[in-house]
């Protein structure tokens, strides 16, 4: 089965790219625009094995994330550009830096989705 990436970006034209990048790499992306409607997706069930959020979204979604036992084991992915200050709190599996590498994009969201997926 194809892993389900969750991408949560408010920059439509990236969100585009990242999707396009994701899908070619052997993923199967499901884009956002925030975070409340990658909540409401997750909540309706979309299977995502990674979330790769925008650091603008992270705080309120890691928070609602984490205190839902059914959402909170899935690995979150934050980008964010090198001046934004990290908010006090928030948790994360893994940050990757805007203007993002695509290729260490790919190689973190593979090392998130686990040994199971070649």
């Amino acid at each position: 089965m194809t892993p389900a990436v969750l991408v949560v970006e408010h920059d439509s034209a990236l969100r585009e790219i990242l999707e396009r990048v994701l899908h070619c790499a052997g993923f199967a992306p499901v884009t956002v625009p925030n975070g409340e409607e990658g909540l409401t997706l997750l909540r309706d069930g979309v299977p995502a094995r990674v979330i790769l959020l925008d650091l603008l979204d992270s705080r309120d979604f890691t928070s609602e994330q984490r205190r839902d036992p059914r959402l909170a084991q899935i690995p979150v992915l934050v980008t964010s550009a090198a001046n934004q200050p990290w908010p006090p709190g928030l948790l994360a599996d893994a940050v990757v830096r805007k203007p993002i590498d695509l290729d260490q994009l790919i190689a973190r969201v593979r090392a998130l989705c686990g040994a199971t997926f070649i």
